[in-house]
């Protein structure tokens, strides 16, 4: 016997008016039933926004990007200085100069690279790690 028809005993009630009592009572169940749903959801979601920071990659979490941080790579691998001339880079890191210029840009304000030199008669522009970037590459295990 359901709340409502508990209540309700003592008082004779038309045919139409049981009717409409047992479907607000069904109404009553599938809400109760739907919120039940709703509150079982919030709860996996939530645990699944708790789970989020673990999944975030270790070069997202420096703010560099995966495309800056294998600039720095790169930085922290050439061995001969003229590797470390944009267009060597480029060519080696098989991008575009201007694309390069942004991300060593992100090194220089992040102070892990720095300009080393440049030779005018040659056009070539040279980067260097700063003592910084060294540390970022080997205590960040980048490679």
């Amino acid at each position: 016997m359901s709340l409502l028809q508990g209540l309700l005993t003592e008082v004779p009630l038309s045919a139409l008016l049981q009717e409409r009592v047992a479907l607000v009572e069904e109404k009553y169940v599938r809400a109760k039933e739907e919120i039940e749903g709703y509150e079982q959801r919030i709860a996996a979601l939530e645990r699944e926004n708790e789970s989020l920071p673990a999944r975030i990659p270790p070069e997202s979490a420096s703010g560099l990007g995966e495309v800056t941080v294998r600039v720095l790579v790169y930085l922290f691998k050439a061995i001969e200085p003229d590797d470390r001339d944009v267009r060597a880079m480029a060519k080696g890191l098989a991008t575009d100069q201007s694309l390069l210029q942004y991300h060593l840009e992100r090194l220089q304000k992040a102070g892990l690279a720095d300009l080393a030199g440049e030779n005018y008669l040659h056009d070539q522009v040279y980067w260097a790690l700063t003592p910084e970037g060294r540390r970022h590459v080997v205590e960040g295990k980048l490679i």
